[in-house]
């Protein structure tokens, strides 16, 4: 396995119909759809997220794809702080993961950091993250690009 694509904190804490809109600010459903659209056609894996595990806001959003039985929690936003997913990712010889979800300026930032760190290759995908907190992500893209991140749009 060379690339994966690797969707961070989907669940329905920060995409579903419940969601604190005025902190999720972002067009979820938009986001949800386009996320889909790349799942359609390439395999992945699924980080998991902040809300406490077991809870309904810790659910996958019914309208999201989940094609992988992947899926790794995580108690930093960094998904590489937890083990499991780094031994697994090395064991498969993943090259490239091309990053998706929320929040573009907290856990898929410090997720690409660790992926970094762990010798990977990182694609964003600007039309797939939800972003509450622009001016973090914005003061770090320029960083981010010096650092083996490359951006597109799918």
């Amino acid at each position: 396995m060379d690339k994966v694509l690797f969707v961070v904190d989907m669940q329905e804490m920060y995409v579903g119909k419940g969601r604190d809109k005025t902190t999720y600010s972002y067009d979820a459903d938009a986001l949800i759809d386009a996320i889909n659209n790349i799942v359609s056609y390439k395999k992945g894996l699924l980080g998991g997220g902040m809300p406490k595990e077991g809870t309904p806001a810790a659910s996958f959003p019914a309208k999201l794809k989940v094609v992988s039985k992947n899926i790794y929690s995580k108690s930093k936003p960094d998904a590489f702080s937890n083990v499991a997913l780094e031994d697994f990712m090395r064991a498969r010889n993943v090259k490239e993961i091309e990053i998706v979800g929320v929040d573009g300026g907290i856990s898929v930032i410090n997720t690409a950091i660790g992926a970094i760190e762990c010798g990977m290759r990182v694609v964003f995908n600007e039309d797939c993250i939800g972003t509450v907190f622009r001016d973090k992500a914005n003061k770090c893209r320029d960083k981010l690009k010096k650092n083996k991140i490359s951006y597109i749009h799918s």
